[in-house]
């Protein structure tokens, strides 16, 4: 047990320290994580007011202006995480590398989720919370999975399982204070939809915490993906 914490914290500082002389690179990811962190307040509005008519026509536009902002964050960190640039130069390409890869691993896992919701009906609401948050976490490296191993379709659901399986301590840890955090600021943003001071606070909030997050968890990916915890207890001595 000991040498497991002790790989958690080697790990984590590894992570941290990588995410932190990065961050200087992160401002174009910064603000594509801006963009989407409105656009969570803007669905906050349209679940708050009920003039706005849900339909299966909103519900595609919704799906396809999510997976273009999560092309261009997808681009963004693998120009950082694994080249350690901006992304400048190559952010004009974010939608020719990554739209089939993003749209098919984020349709997978809208289904799994509409499946597990529909199936979880008879069950109490806080059951089904804790349910959909678990799945949340399974499904945790589905990003990195994305941008970094070029995973998608359903086979990323597996692949996220496996690794998160795998690295239960050093990433499911983490995995679970982003998954909550992350939850409670998108839950802030839609309660002060009434409220513009308030909403920006939490937009800015949000776009600050996913983009330290999402570099860290990009960062440790790469580190816990190309070593073993096997090769990393070698590795220490």
């Amino acid at each position: 047990m000991m040498g497991r914490i002790k790989d958690f914290l080697e790990c984590s500082k590894y992570a941290f320290t990588e995410t932190v002389k990065k961050l200087k690179r992160s401002y174009i990811l910064f603000i594509f994580i801006v963009i989407r962190s409105m656009f969570e307040g803007m669905r906050g509005i349209v679940s708050f007011d009920q003039s706005f008519e849900s339909s299966l026509f909103s519900s595609l536009i919704n799906y396809f202006i999510e997976i273009t902002i999560l092309c261009f964050i997808a681009q963004s960190l693998r120009s950082i995480v694994l080249y350690n640039n901006t992304g400048k130069k190559s952010i004009e390409n974010s939608i020719s590398n990554f739209f089939y890869l993003v749209m098919s691993a984020v349709f997978c896992i809208y289904i799994m989720e509409f499946v597990i919701n529909n199936l979880t009906q008879v069950l109490s609401p806080g059951l089904r919370i804790l349910i959909l948050f678990l799945f949340k976490i399974i499904t945790s490296a589905f990003l990195e999975l994305v941008y970094i191993e070029n995973v998608y379709g359903f086979s990323i659901i597996g692949e996220s399982f496996r690794f998160v399986k795998n690295n239960i301590l050093t990433w499911g840890v983490y995995a679970v204070i982003f998954t909550f955090i992350e939850g409670v600021l998108i839950k802030q943003i839609g309660l002060n939809v009434l409220n513009m001071s308030n909403e920006a606070i939490f937009i800015m909030l949000l776009a600050l915490w996913d983009t330290f997050f999402l570099l860290f968890k990009g960062n440790l990916f790469k580190f816990l993906n190309k070593h073993s915890y096997r090769q990393r207890k070698f590795m220490r001595g």
